[in-house]
């Protein structure tokens, strides 16, 4: 099958190749777009290309903006990343409303070709919902020939839905009215959706056609660490608790430090990884208490290597608001894969299955946090040494990057053939 996958998601060597362009006067330190969501569609494409007969190509919007990138005129560039993987970076002229004009006729003219060339063989096409701009243009090249498309929902935001997320995006009235009607475009000739909870189909695929939720992606190369080596450093004096990821207090990082500061217990430490507009008080919590320390932002192989050494790894995002409903944290699956234990509290994204390998914390306060933590701690190093494996397991084998990527590609024969008939 030959698969179409659109996205802003660029090739390894091209996302470091990017931050090298970011303007010195702007205060980011990675890619225009989040690392969860660059993580969970360079899975999925690894994945897909994991399967015999498929070949992707990945048609790449790259994030990046005049004020925040140098380079007038990116040009394109390609990438072969393994003998049926391709990355095709469009180009663009870098300036506002002309990027998005540039890469929607891009995109336009290289998805015709693509059907044009592949028009005897079966085709999907896949969208991240997000790239609104310039999924129209794709869908629009998708109509002169039998095609499977489907997207996929990572989050919702607010042209999305009626959700107000955790990033609240703050859209004028007449943008958002604009980008709600260009999303409805798409939705309109989509085949199928994929979502990351079933509560998303609810509020999006208004249309009732066929989907599939994918609530996560284990990385199918963490296998490759024995499980004689994970996690040895539980059974050494320290307890490590550990967090990585977004830094916002949205996602509970006030109620962790505070619910960790009023666990009286001198040989734990809270172990901090990432960036958010939440840094600046974690300093301040860092200067509190001396057990907690904050690395920053670090590569994803270190942060792996840390979460193998730590003793607990925690998830502390609310359970009472909204958008909770509509999210499976990325980290949860990164987390289990490791072989550390978890303990998280218990989202409603969050399928009942994954609660039989997770600790769980019974409310979201930072009293509940600190109660858990005593919990937790409480239970042999030999027994949570032993669900940390079991939680690896079942993620490895039920939910890596391979086994989830069958699911998608089963979705789009099936679509495939509804159209045929």
């Amino acid at each position: 099958m030959e698969i179409l996958y659109f996205s802003s998601v660029p090739s390894p060597n091209e996302f470091n190749r990017i931050k090298k362009t970011i303007r010195p006067d702007v205060n980011i330190t990675t890619y225009g777009m989040n690392e969860s969501g660059y993580k969970f569609h360079t899975l999925l494409m690894n994945g897909l290309s994991q399967h015999k007969h498929v070949n992707i190509k990945s048609l790449v919007g790259r994030s990046v903006s005049h004020q925040t990138h140098l380079g007038l005129y990116w040009k394109k560039r390609r990438e072969k990343v393994s003998p049926n993987l391709e990355y095709i970076h469009l180009g663009f002229f870098n300036l506002p409303i002309i990027k998005h004009l540039s890469i929607g006729l891009f995109s336009f003219i290289y998805t015709l070709s693509w059907q044009i060339k592949n028009r005897k063989k079966e085709k999907g096409v896949i969208l991240d919902a997000a790239y609104i701009t310039a999924n129209p243009f794709v869908i629009a090249a998708c109509k002169l020939f039998c095609c499977s498309k489907t997207a996929i929902f990572c989050d919702i935001y607010d042209y999305m839905a009626n959700v107000q997320d955790a990033q609240k995006n703050n859209t004028d009235r007449i943008t958002l009215k604009l980008a709600r009607k260009i999303s409805n475009f798409t939705y309109k000739n989509l085949d199928s959706f994929i979502f990351l909870t079933e509560e998303m189909n609810s509020i999006i695929n208004l249309y009732k056609k066929p989907h599939l939720v994918i609530e996560g992606i284990a990385d199918i190369n963490m296998q490759s660490f024995p499980k004689s080596d994970l996690p040895s450093h539980n059974f050494d004096s320290k307890e490590i608790i550990m967090y990585a990821g977004a830094l916002r207090e949205a996602y509970g990082l006030k109620n962790l430090a505070e619910g960790f500061i009023a666990y009286q217990n001198n040989n734990a430490e809270l172990w901090i990884f990432g960036d958010g507009d939440f840094k600046k008080q974690l300093y301040d919590y860092t200067q509190q208490d001396k057990r907690i320390h904050f690395g920053g932002v670090i590569p994803l192989s270190e942060v792996i290597e840390k979460e193998i050494q730590a003793t607990i790894l925690i998830n502390p995002r609310p359970v009472d608001q909204e958008f909770t409903k509509y999210s499976f944290p990325s980290k949860i699956m990164e987390y289990m894969s490791s072989g550390t234990p978890v303990l998280t509290t218990k989202l409603p994204g969050i399928p009942k299955e994954y609660y039989n390998y997770l600790y769980t914390i019974n409310g979201d306060t930072s009293a509940d946090i600190t109660q858990a933590l005593e919990t937790v701690i409480s239970v042999s190093k030999i027994e949570r040494f032993e669900k940390g494996n079991l939680a690896r397991t079942f993620v490895l084998q039920y939910k890596n990057n391979i086994h989830q990527t069958s699911l998608i590609l089963d979705l789009l024969k099936k679509t495939l053939r509804t159209q045929k008939r």
